[in-house]
C-alpha cells in the first residue's frame, strides 16, 4: 500500500509541475506569495484533497483561509502578550513573525516541528491563567481524550482577555463520531466532529463564539479554499 501511495503522489506532483510550467497562473497562496495554475493534490491512504497544497510552503486550504482572517480581520501583527501555538504550521510562520509584541511559544508532542515546548496537550508545563493567545487548529482530533485537552486549554488561558482560537475537521449537520482508535485511513484521527463540538468547548467553562469570516468569490477561487468553521473562546 505504501509503494502504491508513493507512486500516486509522485505522478500527481509531476502533472502539477508540468501544468505550472506551461499554463498561465490563476491561483495564488496568501501565505507565501506563490503563484501558479494548480496546487498539489493532498493524497492520503483514505482520501484525496484535490488542488490543495501550495508547492512552495505546503499551505492547505485551511491555512490560506485562516491566514487571510489573521491579517485582515484579527490583525495579528497588533497583538501582544504570550501566544501558545500548537503543532506549528510552516505555512503560517511568516505571519507569526510579523507580530513583534507577541512572545510565541511553539508546542508539539514531537520535536520535528522546531518547537519551544515538548509536551502533551493534556498535561502542559504552563502556569494557569497565563496565556493571552492559544492557536489550536486541527489538533484535537489527534488526541485520545479531547475533553481533557480542552480542560487544559481552559486552565492556562488568561481570564477575560485571553483568546483560544480553535478548529477541527467537522461534518456539519451531524454529531461527533468517536472511532475509539486513531484511524489510519483518516490521518490518525480519533473522531470526526459534528455540530456538538461547540458544546464540548463550553463544557469546560469556555465562552464560545463561532466566527463567520466572509470573503469574495474571487478570494475563494484565487486561493482555492472554502469557508471553514472555527471558534474564539474565552475564560470568563
Amino acid at each position: 500500500m505504501a509503494t502504491r501511495l508513493l507512486w500516486r503522489v509522485a505522478l500527481s506532483r509531476t502533472r502539477v509541475k508540468l501544468a505550472n510550467r506551461l499554463l498561465p497562473a490563476k491561483l495564488a497562496c496568501p501565505c507565501c506569495g506563490w503563484r501558479g495554475s494548480k496546487f498539489y493534490d493532498y493524497i492520503e491512504p483514505g482520501y484525496t484533497g484535490l488542488n490543495a497544497a501550495c508547492p512552495r510552503c505546503d499551505s492547505h486550504p485551511r491555512h490560506r483561509y485562516l491566514s487571510l482572517w489573521l491579517s485582515r480581520e484579527f490583525k495579528l501583527e497588533d497583538k501582544s502578550g504570550v501566544a501558545l501555538v500548537f503543532a506549528p504550521e510552516k505555512a503560517l510562520a511568516s505571519l507569526w513573525a510579523k507580530a513583534p509584541r507577541l512572545k510565541i511559544l511553539r508546542v508539539d508532542v514531537e520535536e520535528a516541528r522546531g518547537i519551544d515546548i515538548l509536551a502533551d496537550i493534556k498535561n502542559l508545563p504552563v502556569e494557569s491563567d497565563s496565556i493571552d493567545l492559544v492557536w489550536c487548529h486541527h489538533v484535537l482530533e489527534h488526541v485520545d481524550d479531547d475533553r481533557a485537552a480542552i480542560s487544559e486549554l481552559h486552565r492556562i488561558l488568561r481570564p477575560a482577555s485571553g483568546e483560544l482560537i480553535v478548529s477541527v475537521p467537522m461534518e456539519c449537520g451531524t454529531r461527533t463520531d468517536e472511532y475509539g482508535f486513531p484511524d489510519p485511513m483518516q490521518s490518525g484521527h480519533w473522531r470526526m466532529y459534528g455540530d456538538d463540538f461547540e458544546d464540548r468547548l463550553a463544557e469546560s467553562g469556555l465562552a464560545v463564539l463561532a466566527i463567520n469570516f466572509n470573503l469574495t468569490d474571487e478570494d475563494y477561487r484565487r486561493y482555492s479554499f472554502n469557508p471553514e468553521r472555527f471558534y474564539i473562546c474565552k475564560k470568563m
